[in-house]
Formats: structure tokens, C-alpha cells, sequence
């Protein structure tokens, strides 16, 4: 099914509001917020306005490889400061999940765990083992 005319100029003038695009797009003053609710509703229109607002962010939000990319060069340019570089360094480690300790429990299911919640699992697992000695 294809759009009509004053269908397509409400996906072009949606912003958030639904009521003042179907009033831009040309549907009347009375129906503009009843129109505007069904028009939301509609797959299609639902998916070009989810099409047309990823197209327009794209150039402007940078996917995995574009940040691995940057973090790389400011890692490996000796005109950065120290600090700048290490920074670097440690957001590609922790993108790339390097901070991550995968601990077997009995049922043989892996959880991922950061370094910092790393010691409290461990004591908990100790305290466990002195319940059960006991």
C-alpha cells in the first residue's frame, strides 16, 4: 500500500508531535489530533519515520568500528598526552570486553563479572563453603 500525498507530508513533518504535524501536513484543525494518533499508529508510517530519523542521525552517531577506529588513533599518537592515550587505551579494553572474568559455577552457566564485583563474589562463594563445612 502506498502513502498519499498528505501521509507522506505528515512523516515529513513529525518531530514528536503529532497534532502540529498532521496540522503541517494539511489534515483540518478539528481532526488534527485524532488524525494525527492514527496516523502514529499505522506500520508503515510508524516504520518511514523510524527510517527517516535513522537516516538523519546517521552521520552523526558513530558505530563500533568508527569508535574503535578513534580510540585506536588517539591511543597510538605520541603527541597525545599520557593520560589521553591511556584513556583510550582503557575504553577499547573495556568495549572489547578485556575487563571481563567469566567464572564456571557448578551448573557449568558463565557469568560475566567486571574486576570490581569480582572480590565480593568470591567472598560470598568462601562464606558459602564454611556454611556448608559446618
Amino acid at each position: 500500500m502506498s502513502l498519499t500525498q498528505k501521509q507522506q507530508a505528515f512523516i515529513e513533518c513529525y518531530t514528536g508531535n503529532a497534532t502540529e504535524a498532521a496540522k503541517l501536513a494539511g489534515y483540518s484543525e478539528a481532526t488534527a489530533y485524532s488524525s494525527g494518533q492514527r496516523l502514529l499508529k499505522q506500520p508503515q508510517i510508524a516504520e518511514a519515520i523510524r527510517a527517516r530519523e535513522q537516516e538523519r542521525q546517521a552521520p552523526n552517531i558513530a558505530d563500533k568500528e568508527q569508535r574503535f577506529a578513534f580510540w585506536t588513533s588517539i591511543m597510538r599518537d605520541t603527541n597525545e598526552s599520557t593520560r589521553d592515550r591511556l584513556r583510550a587505551s582503557e575504553l577499547l579494553a573495556k568495549a572489547q570486553g578485556d575487563f571481563l572474568i567469566k567464572i564456571a559455577e557448578e551448573n557449568e552457566a558463565h557469568i560475566d563479572l567486571t574486576a570490581a564485583v569480582r572480590l565480593a563474589l568470591l567472598e560470598r562463594m568462601a562464606e558459602r563453603r564454611r556454611q556448608e563445612e559446618n
